[in-house]
């Protein structure tokens, strides 16, 4: 699909309805990402150092098209690949500098929001402070942004235990770095970076420290919270569809879940099954960032065969122009 017309989408006909979110699905990152891999792909071969975008569909489907995720860029050479792509999430700096020792071509794919938090904890860094990242260590993201961070004055924590400064304690008395900054992991719910925030400012700043916020949670991510929130309002069941692996999209169920609404994290439509409806009679549709249109349609094709009604009409799209990001 190539155009989605802005609308909260549902049905007032018929005893069970469906409801789509106004923001779901692919934001313009992620399409970037697949548009770049894709071109790359059709002037020569690409293997791709993990999964392009957090979605199982998506990345069977850049499968198909020959770009083929790879361990690493010893696994790509191993195979004969000339070209690699790094990932939306990005990647830190040794992963470039190993591509290039190896002879590979990069193609980069990293999301421009993530490049703009990768600069910021570089800046940070240089000013004295020692930088924190709310978001999971394990993730692509937080380890491309730390290591362009380059410092062992940086880490990735979500609660207060995760951060490296105690003494044998400890506790959290015991006396933080001087400046401290913090930056989140842009698919991260702002509701819990902002509870982080203040734990954090409550133990910071009594030591006449020094503490800065920055909230790097991209708009894309908000305004797909932010517009489940509303339809949260309206339903009884949330179908979240998107990747497992995804950050953003185990977002959305917590984020329906905290608003009292049963969720349902589901990667494509055969997932659904009766049982999960059961009862339901306001579906309500959302959608991670990495997830594909057709998945989309395939759901709501699979709840008008429950005896769902269709959604007379679908979803905006954002103009990446109108996009915004805290320096």
């Amino acid at each position: 699909m190539t155009s989605q017309p802005h609308c909260d989408s549902e049905v007032t006909t018929g005893e069970r309805t469906i409801v789509v979110a106004d923001v779901l699905g692919y934001c313009w990152g992620v399409r970037r990402a697949l548009a770049i891999v894709r071109a790359a792909a059709r002037e020569k071969p690409v293997a791709a150092l993990g999964d392009i975008i957090h979605n199982p569909v998506a990345v069977d489907e850049l499968t198909r098209d020959g770009i083929v995720p790879v361990r690493d860029a010893n696994a790509a050479r191993a195979l004969g690949y000339e070209r690699v792509a790094i990932t939306a999430h990005g990647a830190p700096p040794e992963r470039y500098e190993e591509c290039e020792a190896l002879g590979l071509q990069v193609v980069d794919t990293t999301c421009p929001l993530v490049t703009k938090v990768q600069r910021l904890a570089q800046r940070l860094v240089l000013q004295g402070y020692f930088v924190v990242v709310y978001g999971d260590a394990a993730h692509p993201e937080v380890r491309g942004v730390l290591g362009w961070a380059g410092t062992t004055r940086a880490c990735a924590a979500k609660r207060l235990e995760d951060l490296p400064w105690r003494g044998p304690r400890g506790a959290v008395d015991d006396a933080p770095p001087r400046k401290v900054a913090l930056l989140a992991q842009t698919t991260k719910r702002t509701e819990d970076f902002l509870a982080f925030a203040e734990q954090l400012a409550r133990w910071v700043l009594p030591h006449a420290g020094e503490f800065r916020i920055v909230n790097t949670i991209c708009q894309p991510t908000w305004e797909r919270q932010e517009a489940l929130m509303r339809l949260a309002d309206e339903v009884d069941t949330v179908l979240v569809i998107g990747g497992r692996k995804s950050s953003n999209t185990a977002r959305l169920v917590e984020t329906a879940r905290s608003r009292g609404v049963r969720s349902f994290l589901i990667e494509r439509a055969d997932d659904i099954t009766d049982d999960l409806v059961q009862g339901s009679r306001r579906v309500g549709i959302t959608a991670g960032a990495s997830t594909p249109d057709s998945v989309i349609l395939d759901v709501i094709a699979r709840l008008v065969a429950f005896g769902f009604q269709p959604p007379s009409r679908l979803w905006r799209e954002e103009n990446p122009d109108t996009l915004e990001f805290a320096e």
